[in-house]
């Protein structure tokens, strides 16, 4: 005796069976957020130094992406001088999960006793993946503490 199926249930089968194949194309995740909120300020008078400042101190709003891990911390440069100094590339100068960075290796010298310092932020995410640069700030830091 032969078994027919309806054509009905070879379509169920059918439809039932492509609900459970994932799909070819998965859907894209969306792109890491860009940090905001960064400010910067000369740190604190240096108490070995009394009348200087050895520090510049940037800060940014946490992420509340769940994906972020971190964040990486770039800083850039130029020397404002009688003749100023083209500005540097942008370097990485720390990762960090904290929402603050404070700069220690800022310096000015007799040549270009004025610097700028210049930063931007990016976040870090899932296999060291890095979101956008924040937008860029910057400081003129010439070590002493302004009156």
């Amino acid at each position: 005796m032969k078994h027919r199926f309806p054509g009905w249930y070879l379509i169920a089968v059918l439809v039932g069976f492509l609900a459970v194949i994932p799909a070819c194309d998965e859907p894209e995740e969306a792109p890491l957020p860009e940090v905001t909120g960064v400010t910067v300020t000369q740190g604190p008078e240096s108490p070995q130094n009394p009348g200087t400042i050895d520090t510049v101190v940037v800060s940014w709003d946490a992420s509340k992406d769940s994906r972020v891990e971190g964040y990486a911390i770039y800083r850039a440069e130029q020397g404002l001088g009688a003749i100023p100094s083209e500005k540097s590339e942008y370097a990485l100068q720390a990762i960090t999960i904290a929402t603050q960075y404070v700069d220690d290796e800022v310096r000015t010298s007799l040549r270009y006793p004025l610097m700028q310092y210049f930063y931007r932020i990016s976040v870090i995410g899932p296999d060291t993946l890095q979101g956008p640069m924040s937008a860029e700030v910057s400081i003129e830091f010439s070590g002493k503490v302004q009156s």
